[in-house]
């Protein structure tokens, strides 16, 4: 094994390439051109040896021999597999065949160059490699991303209604059967189906959403199935898009029929023997009850059985005010790092006429009047006043209206913090980074309120 040669202190970390070759010509040259080229450079003439070293330390590219002695190119390149290494691998041989260019490709190389090469063919071939496996780190960080954005935690509540969603949704994750997702605009019906989509086989795949309600009917067949530009190339609609993945039918309800025809007509084509399946899942949702629309001759029966084996209905905030001071909260806190603002919260008062109002818009509407309290109001803390006169006037009403049996006063916003924060607790088991996450704070802020509110386990 030759050594490595590094570059001087204070520069950005080199490349780090490994060359397995049994050529001592072939492997001095490689690692001349490479060193020219800046890169940091270790030399294996065996894959044995090579093995034990990439079992320890991963190399950003690998330049392997196929006709190795002992242990081949092929066998090595099915072993590095195991490791599951990140580097991608450049084969070199100098008796290349299209069999074994198949096979390798099969095995996961990145690419294939015959000897003898030119220096300028393998610097590509290296570049190239480095930039997609940057690429490829990306999206993974961008998936990890959007698992935490979507994790099942992120669905926060504590009323039976929320509950039961979060249950079933849990469950529908771990399969990949249609689902239909049932409830008012403004529920989290695509929140719901998102998070199902990345906790499921398919979250590295794509999430491909269609609105069926918001383009004209001509133009849905086009943006589902594809069509043809006018120089005749085919564009790809997004059934096709969603291949891998799942397909989000956004108010399928509003789906013209000519187009629910044209749906059924493609999921039975996927079941029909020697048709080239695509892999799709299908997720919609609905603020119409399907039922009805069936009863009313508005929607197809048959298509409603293919969408909706299992279902999802949303509860309306209406009915599940109990969520409020923690859903909020939550929104509260996002809005103060989206705006990388002081983190505010809601006076009691505040918090009460924001449960003794219906929420017609439901959790959307939650969100456009806090965002719309914050912009107009630096305070740390958020007074009733602050809250727009429908809001209020609408509040007061049904209070009046469901008068509480006994008159209670208002609990001091330590309280209001304290319910805040052991309604957290309680829904994660006493997970403090969960209960953190929920209320949009760090941890070493929940664990400072802990103990300034004296909350134990014991005492919860």
């Amino acid at each position: 094994m030759n050594t490595p040669e590094t570059a001087p202190a204070g520069k950005a970390r080199p490349a780090v390439i490994h060359v397995v070759e049994d050529d001592p010509r072939d492997l001095s040259l490689v690692e001349l051109l490479l060193r020219r080229e800046g890169f940091t450079v270790l030399g294996f003439s065996d894959a044995e040896s090579f093995l034990a070293h990439a079992a320890k330390q991963s190399p950003d590219v690998i330049l392997l021999d196929l006709l190795l002695p002992g242990i081949g190119g092929l066998e090595t390149l099915s072993r590095l597999n195991q490791l599951q290494l990140e580097a991608p691998v450049i084969l070199l041989t100098g008796q290349g065949t299209a069999e074994n260019a198949f096979q390798a490709m099969r095995l996961g190389a990145y690419d294939f160059i015959p000897k003898p090469f030119e220096a300028g063919r393998l610097s590509v071939s290296i570049h190239n490699a480095l930039r997609t496996k940057d690429l490829t780190r990306e999206v993974r960080k961008l998936q990890d991303e959007l698992r935490i954005q979507f994790d099942f935690r992120n669905l926060i509540g504590v009323s039976p209604a929320i509950t039961r969603v979060l249950a079933s949704i849990e469950r529908l994750a771990g399969s990949d059967l249609p689902v239909l997702i049932q409830g008012e605009a403004g529920t989290g019906k695509e929140l719901v189906g998102r998070t199902i989509h990345y906790n499921s086989r398919r979250g590295e795949g794509p999430f491909v959403y269609l609105n069926c309600g918001d383009l004209r009917p001509d133009l849905v067949s086009a943006e589902l199935f594809g069509g043809s530009s006018p120089s005749g190339v085919r564009r790809p609609g997004k059934w096709d898009r969603a291949n891998g993945g799942t397909l989000f039918l956004d108010d399928v309800s509003e789906l013209p029929a000519p187009l629910q025809d044209a749906l059924l007509r493609q999921l039975e084509r996927e079941k029909e023997p020697g048709a080239t399946a695509m892999d799709i899942r299908i997720i919609c949702a609905a603020r119409k009850d399907l039922a009805q629309e069936v009863e009313a001759g508005r929607f197809s029966p048959e298509l409603v059985n293919r969408l909706a084996p299992f279902r999802v209905v949303m509860p309306p905030l209406r009915e599940r005010l109990e969520d409020i001071p923690l859903l909020a909260q939550r929104i509260l806190n996002e809005i103060a790092l989206q705006e990388h603002r002081p983190e505010r919260v809601l006076s009691p008062e505040a918090m009460e006429t924001l449960e003794n109002y219906p929420w017609p818009g439901n959790i959307r509407e939650l969100k456009n009047v806090l965002r719309q309290v914050c912009s107009l109001s630096s305070a740390p803390v958020l007074r009733a006043e602050d809250l727009p006169p429908s809001i209020r006037e609408a509040a007061a009403k049904r209070a009046e209206a469901e008068p509480a049996p006994e008159a209670e006063p208002i609990s001091p916003i330590k309280e209001v913090e304290e319910r805040l924060i052991r309604q957290s607790l309680a829904q994660t088991g006493w997970d403090v980074n969960r209960s953190a996450s929920l209320l949009g704070i760090s941890r070493a802020t929940l664990y400072r309120r802990l103990k300034a509110l004296q909350i134990s386990r014991e005492n919860l």
